[in-house]
């Protein structure tokens, strides 16, 4: 087996490699706004720490005092005596600040995202999935066995025609992102909501990319939408804004979290948030919550790229979120341009088919309120150079 799998595993990386899509892993060294490699420093557009506070002192702070009194890790999962008060502490400020009954913690976002649906849904039950939800939820509703419906990306009326033609199943459940990371666009909760009120739905939203950036108090797509208290269960990880560490949660109707902590595989049978993360993310959580964030210098440095770019003649993806995207079109195009900005020391991430439609290919910029308008006026003076040079200016 090895002497045939071996090879043909060489021929398939050269391949990668040669088609410009091998993910290398490189090795970076932090400093705020830029990310540096062992030979040069770059503005770094590719991380979701939109405050900063993967950074931040008061954060770095709570991290050291959290391990200090609790210890490195707890060596069990929750069930099994794995949980501190600041895990408990945590859960609780979640619940409060997402306006939900109760909240849990899970190892990562991931984990909450593949593992819930299995605990609710199998062959009986519907569940109407957005087309552009996170690998996460796919993964997650596929493992449940529930029949699935694919709805075309943020399109309401697609969604209420696939309700309608569906038949009657035991529980039906409508599940979307919060805010689609390959353009930076919110979901229609407003609408989303009202469907599920009509035909008996759960609404299930993964808010990862909304929490601590949209909303008037930072509570993501479903306050911005004004649709809190009519969405039954908000996904999320602390991986993005709330501090960059690692864990994930859930949060929403009390009954439902409860049934997810007799019966979620991955939060049973799963290490839990290292007290040091629990209370970097708990300061983190806390610092949003008394509006002691950078949201309005972030706001205003996504509106000076957007409006940049957008004045050089580039098509920009309407949004407000950080998340600002650039069509470029061609996969061969953005290849060249992801590589002439390198060069300009500026640091983004391509997204091209299978991700996203083909000759639809884009640059994801994601902005965070460390980058200074001298940062933004540098990747502005790049992205021209290189569009007039490949064509796209």
């Amino acid at each position: 087996m090895a002497r045939t799998l071996v090879p043909l595993l060489a021929r398939e990386i050269k391949k990668l490699v040669q088609a410009g899509l091998y993910k290398r892993d490189e090795v970076f060294f932090p400093d705020g706004r830029e990310a540096g490699l062992p030979a040069r420093k770059l503005i770094n557009y590719a991380n979701h720490d939109y405050l900063g506070l993967a950074r931040n002192d008061e954060v770095m702070q709570a991290a050291i005092t959290a391990m200090q009194m609790h210890g490195f890790g707890q060596a069990s999962v929750r069930m099994m005596g794995a949980t501190r008060s600041i895990h408990r502490e945590l859960e609780n400020h979640l619940a409060h600040f997402l306006k939900h009954p109760t909240a849990m913690l899970f190892g990562s976002g991931y984990h909450v995202n593949i593992g819930l649906f299995q605990a609710f849904f199998d062959d009986r039950d519907f569940v109407f999935c957005d087309s552009l939800i996170h690998s996460s939820l796919a993964e997650g509703v596929r493992l449940s066995g529930a029949k699935v419906y694919s709805y075309r990306n943020n399109d309401i009326d697609d969604l209420e025609d696939k309700l309608k033609r569906s038949r009657a199943a035991r529980f039906r459940s409508i599940v979307t992102t919060g805010v689609f990371p390959f353009d930076g666009q919110v979901a229609d909760l407003a609408g989303i909501c009202a469907l599920a009120k009509k035909y008996d739905s759960i609404v299930v939203v993964d808010d990862a990319l909304g929490i601590g950036v949209l909303g008037a108090r930072g509570r993501g797509s479903c306050e911005l939408n004004q649709v809190m208290d009519q969405v039954d269960l908000v996904t999320g990880s602390f991986g993005n804004a709330l501090g960059g560490g690692m864990g994930g949660f859930a949060a929403g109707r009390e009954e439902i979290v409860l049934w997810l902590r007799q019966k979620c595989t991955t939060y049973l049978f799963s290490s839990n948030m290292t007290p040091a993360m629990a209370g970097g993310a708990l300061k983190a959580l806390q610092l949003v919550e008394q509006g002691k964030v950078p949201i309005d210098i972030l706001n205003d440095r996504v509106r000076y790229l957007r409006n940049g770019l957008s004045k050089k003649g580039f098509r920009v993806l309407p949004g407000i979120h950080p998340i600002v995207a650039v069509m470029v079109g061609e996969v061969v195009t953005l290849q060249k341009m992801i590589n002439q900005l390198y060069e300009h020391t500026i640091y983004a991430h391509g997204l091209c088919y299978p991700v996203v439609p083909e000759r639809e290919a884009r640059i994801r910029f994601q902005v965070t309120a460390l980058h200074t308008e001298e940062d933004l006026d540098k990747t502005i003076r790049a992205m021209e150079i290189a569009g007039k040079h490949l064509g796209l200016l």
